[in-house]
């Protein structure tokens, strides 16, 4: 059997993406000029890839991972997960993405058990859980990338909801807290400060529609003034968001999300319960193998509110940017705790070739510049920007030879 099989990806059209990043990254062109979101990389069924099979067509990387199963994954990965655990992805942000959050593994099971004896189908709009798996997450920026990333601590977000310039009765309304919890929070009491997270939240998403406009109209103002309470990376974003929706409360974001601005390799992960939205840029994401997304805002897609507040973590962040750090075996991998999968990075040159060893996949290969190949002493595959490959666990050791960079995309370290 081959050691590696290139694979053929779906492109996703949502909305939120732009134009020309993915298509200017594939070589592509885009006649239709349609916005491209993300290029899925993976055996997700909603869209799994294809692998090209020597002399035989294509087929879905899902339905062939299912007929060899152990040789594709090994008898571990097999036994605990069943499929190829993680997604990899291009994520291409035109526009900001929704205020969203992923459920743990086990509120996962537990929703996606509820909604299927509800009958509601698995593609239904109004369906929350699509899968049972949680979906922690790391994307790292191929462009400078900004995202907003868990919540701002309690004291700074009353300041923010403090100013002056701010609609005073609105504005004091969804920081009404008692004293009491107030001093907790001064004290760093991890229940005070979860109680005024949960509650100032949720007044927010359940404002009237009149009151979230005057918010909206007041916050809007005092950005474009640039107040010197907020920072002109609040002020930016709020402007912003508020010009592609006008009248979602998620233009408020920046004032309780932390905003992070990624530079080129850098990368931000996010657990489960993270509230969080990406907001600009192009990039690699890589996650476990789920579309499960609660919304709270910028987005026409459905919202549910009281299971997003279930799924919540409750607790202010600071949250950091990622580095890959070398492990000696010429990858360097980005630390994360998620079990499903691992990022790593590798420069490959003619005089400094890799070498993956023989049942170190299943993994993933993506080549962000330039052009490799991969052999095995049977076959070879020459992949360039933009073009990947599969690597099943019961491969060869394959040596990648060429001029460029991959990115890999593995289980769990």
């Amino acid at each position: 059997m081959s050691s590696f099989f290139h694979l053929d990806n779906a492109i996703r059209d949502y909305a939120w993406g732009d134009k020309h990043l993915i298509y200017d990254f594939l070589g592509l062109e885009n006649p239709e000029n349609q916005p491209a979101a993300e290029l899925w990389m993976g055996a997700h069924p909603t869209s799994p890839s294809k692998i090209k099979l020597p002399h035989a067509g294509s087929t879905p990387l899902d339905l062939w991972i299912a007929e060899h199963s152990e040789t594709a994954l090994g008898s571990t990965t097999s036994s605990r997960y069943g499929t190829l655990p993680f997604l990899f992805k291009l994520l291409a942000a035109g526009e900001a993405l929704s205020i969203q959050a992923h459920p743990s593994k086990l509120l996962a099971e537990e929703g996606f058990r509820r909604e299927e004896a509800a009958g509601i189908a698995r593609d239904a709009a109004h369906r929350n859980y699509r899968d049972e798996n949680h979906k922690p997450e790391i994307i790292m920026a191929l462009t400078p990338f900004t995202a907003m990333s868990g919540f701002r601590h309690p004291l700074e977000i009353i300041a923010n909801f403090s100013v002056s310039a701010l609609d005073a009765q609105l504005a004091s309304a969804l920081i009404a807290i008692e004293k009491e919890v107030l001093d907790g929070i001064r004290e760093e009491n991890e229940e005070d400060e979860a109680f005024f997270l949960q509650n100032f939240l949720e007044r927010l998403l359940t404002l009237d529609e009149n009151a979230c406009k005057l918010l909206i109209n007041s916050a809007l103002s005092c950005a474009q003034d640039r107040i010197s309470e907020w920072s002109n990376l609040q002020c930016r974003w709020i402007s912003r968001l508020a010009d592609g929706y006008p009248s979602d409360i998620g233009v408020l974001s920046p004032l309780f999300l932390n905003v992070v601005e990624l530079g080129i390799g850098e990368a931000l992960y996010q657990g489960a319960g993270e509230l969080h939205a990406y907001l600009d840029g192009f990039g690699v994401e890589l996650m476990a193998n789920s579309d499960n997304v609660l919304r709270g805002g910028l987005t026409p897609k459905h919202i549910d509110v009281p299971e997003l507040l279930r799924v919540l973590d409750f607790k202010s962040s600071s949250p950091q940017s990622l580095h890959a750090v070398d492990n000696g075996n010429g990858i360097r991998y980005f630390p994360t705790p998620a079990k499903e999968f691992s990022l790593g990075l590798s420069d490959i040159r003619e005089e400094n070739p890799l070498c993956l060893s023989s049942k170190t996949g299943p993994m993933i290969l993506l080549v962000l510049s330039g052009s490799v190949m991969l052999k095995d002493g049977h076959e070879s595959l020459t992949l360039n920007r933009g073009e990947s490959a599969f690597i099943i666990w019961d491969a060869r050791d394959i040596h990648i030879t060429g001029e460029g960079s991959i990115a890999l995309a593995g289980i769990g370290q």
